[in-house]
């Protein structure tokens, strides 16, 4: 059985987002120089290459879907085989990165060689001593997130500029809601990454213990699938488990904070990025509340484009000089982002009504 997720389980996901948001872009305010010395940016491009630059993300992301949904339809996802290489690319990748800046952050002069040993060194050491333990899963994924963040919001801005980045996410909010709505694999592959504690994602969850005054029926399988004694003896006693849970994604927490960095290298503006900081919280927060009140698997990304895309706004509204393009680019993303979601909660009323 299930009840709604309590106020700690959100206030326990909320603070690990912003620890996350918060850190990354301390860690590039932190930066070495201006010109952001860790990012190996060899020149910037035009508008055309940049669009170029997002096709070819939009190319590989297709291919990454196609792969992920042909070993569910034919491995259903029991084999680990893929989920485990999946873990030791995101892993090392993410605390390489986090390594490498935080390192080039209390080191500036050091040697890149040597700096990119170092990191790859203390990478695998997180990968190794996650795997040994086993109970790591949400410091892990908030390691690598942080580190991915930093890194990809870093390059594409400097590459291609921020508006190139913010499209980079639109293009990941319409993949979210695909994912979610349309293909249908995202929410089996997140109860299977959760299922073997992978770090894909961070989570909370509660279980509690309340009489059994519905006379729900536990088969003798499913009792023997329980491994605690207590948890046993509370069920035989006539007691019924009623479980909430809440998880998040690691693209929920990277792309968020790609934009909160990407916003620091280009305007070196403190003030945009607490704005693109606080619009992602408050998306989490509506997401968060609609995971309440309906109790059914949803995107994140969405929600958090949306209001990031709102703050942004309201942050160029006032920039001096004024930049008319930006704000309506914002402003037109916001209103086709709320009509999106508007039009999204009627069906999912719809279909609770129906069910």
């Amino acid at each position: 059985m299930e009840r709604k997720i309590g106020s700690r389980q959100i206030l326990y996901i909320l603070s690990l987002f912003l620890i996350a948001q918060i850190a990354g872009l301390l860690l590039t305010v932190l930066a070495p120089s201006s010109s952001y010395v860790y990012i190996s940016a060899t020149s910037t491009p035009t508008a055309g290459s940049g669009l170029s630059y997002l096709l070819l993300l939009a190319i590989e992301l297709v291919i990454i879907v196609l792969v992920i949904m042909l070993v569910r339809h034919y491995f259903t996802f029991k084999g680990d085989l893929f989920l485990k290489l999946l873990e030791i690319y995101i892993v090392i990748f993410g605390s390489f990165s986090l390594f490498f800046v935080l390192i080039s952050d209390l080191f500036a002069t050091i040697n890149t060689t040597f700096l990119s040993l170092i990191s790859l060194l203390f990478a695998i050491s997180v990968y190794a001593y996650k795997k040994k333990t086993n109970k790591l899963r949400n410091v892990v994924t908030l390691i690598t997130c942080i580190g991915a963040g930093i890194i990809i919001g870093a390059v594409i801005t400097q590459s291609y500029g921020f508006l190139i980045l913010y499209l980079f996410f639109g293009f990941f909010a319409v993949y979210d809601y695909m994912a979610v709505f349309v293909l249908k694999f995202m929410i089996p592959f997140a109860k299977k990454a959760a299922e073997g504690n992978y770090p894909f994602m961070i989570g909370s969850s509660d279980l509690e213990f309340t009489p059994n005054k519905k006379k729900t029926v536990i088969s003798e399988a499913e009792l023997s699938k329980i491994t605690n004694p207590k948890v046993k003896q509370l069920i035989k006693q006539g007691n019924v488990p009623i479980v909430s849970s809440i998880m998040l994604g690691n693209g929920d927490i990277i792309l968020p904070l790609t934009l909160t960095v990407g916003s620091y290298v280009v305007y070196e503006n403190i003030f945009l990025s607490m704005m693109i900081v606080t619009g992602s919280a408050v998306g989490l927060l509506f997401t968060i509340f609609l995971l309440r009140r309906y109790r059914i698997g949803l995107p994140a990304i969405p929600p958090l484009f949306t209001f990031i895309s709102l703050a942004l706004v309201i942050v160029f509204l006032i920039a001096k000089p004024f930049e008319p393009l930006m704000v309506e680019i914002f402003a037109t993303a916001s209103v086709l982002s709320f009509v999106a979601m508007i039009f999204t909660l009627t069906k999912i009323k719809r279909n609770t009504i129906t069910a």
